[in-house]
């Protein structure tokens, strides 16, 4: 048995910053991100033999190498999830996972590595059982491997955890937009300057963890909810200048997260800044609907409608790129949900 599937990373909107308590991976604020259609992980998870160990048993390789340093956190992955697929300790699994943007420029391949890894589990688990897993528990899934992988399962925009005013929406696995979008969004796409390809001085786990005892962490959790209403508002309606003035907020408030826990620390770069003010002042002089986010770290995701690509190319081209290491950037389409790749 074999299966192989693509998966997309995704960019936050409203940002997941902070965990619940009494559970794994458990959001304690709502959020929606876009699927990056054109930044994609493939991976192909192969069975051979039997499993006698009683516990999960595998081998990775990434890029076509072992990748020791990923087993740790793929051994704790298997042990959430080997309840719901009886292939873990049936067979050893061979994984067999690559890119198509080099490792360690920033861009979020956990979402999508262990969103294509949990696809390909679940294809397994129904050539071995007839067991057939839906998106929803596919999701649930990717979220126990990493938090935001769960929204790497839909085209549309996708919406993880608990909304009072959204029906369906869960903390154990993200949903599919419920509303019409506005044909305003419909073709929007996401240039990613890598400014620091770096290793983050503190990682992305370390610092949902510093959320705990943050004073200003509750007022977070309100904002990110609120801002969760507005921006779904604004897809609905096409309204571009409220969507913009979320997207840039919720970036800014969680690098403010960042520097007000105790330790406190930045992950922007000085380089990161200047992107802002170059952006805020093209789009000033422009009227082009070209807006920033970030993840957890310095690189800038700049979004904006297809239509206004080539402005938007000649401007990252003649005044952004030298504040990105190695010139370097990648450029996306919105909006892909993971394929099963024959």
């Amino acid at each position: 048995m074999k299966s192989t599937y693509r998966c997309s990373s995704n960019i936050a909107l409203v940002k997941y910053w902070g965990k619940k308590t009494g559970g794994i991976q458990l959001p304690a604020n709502p959020s929606i991100s876009f699927t990056l259609r054109d930044l994609y992980t493939e991976t192909t998870v192969s069975v051979e033999g039997n499993n006698t160990t009683g516990k999960p048993a595998f081998d990775f390789f990434f890029e076509g190498q072992p990748k020791p340093s990923f087993i740790p956190k793929l051994s704790d992955f298997f042990d959430r999830v080997e309840r719901e697929y009886s292939i873990l300790k049936a067979f050893r699994l061979h994984i067999h996972s690559s890119n198509n943007f080099p490792h360690g420029t920033g861009i979020a391949s956990s979402a999508s590595g262990f969103g294509a890894l949990s696809c390909c589990l679940a294809a397994l688990e129904h050539q071995h059982t007839g067991k057939v897993l839906e998106s929803e528990q596919i999701s649930r899934t990717a979220r126990l491997g990493s938090g935001s992988a769960c929204r790497s399962m839909y085209e549309e925009p996708a919406i993880w955890g608990i909304h009072p005013e959204i029906e369906g929406s869960n903390d154990e696995f993200a949903i599919p937009l419920p509303y019409p979008m506005h044909s305003a969004f419909h073709e929007m796409m996401d240039a990613v300057l890598i400014i620091d390809a770096g290793e983050k001085s503190v990682s992305s786990t370390v610092g949902h963890g510093l959320l705990k005892g943050n004073p200003f962490a509750a007022a977070r959790y309100g904002e990110a909810t609120l801002h969760l209403t507005e921006i779904i508002q604004a897809l609905k309606t096409g309204n571009m200048s409220d969507f913009i003035r979320i997207v840039e907020q919720e970036a800014l408030q969680l690098h403010a997260m960042m520097m007000l826990s105790n330790p406190y620390f930045i992950l922007m770069r000085p380089a990161t800044l200047s992107v802002i003010e170059a952006v805020w002042a093209f789009r000033r002089d422009t009227g082009i609907s070209l807006m920033f986010t970030l993840d957890a770290g310095a690189n800038v995701h700049l979004l904006f409608p297809k239509a206004q690509y080539q402005q938007v190319k000649n401007f990252i081209e003649s005044q952004l790129l030298e504040y990105c290491q190695n010139k370097q950037y990648f450029c996306s389409a919105i909006g892909a949900a993971p394929v099963r790749i024959e």
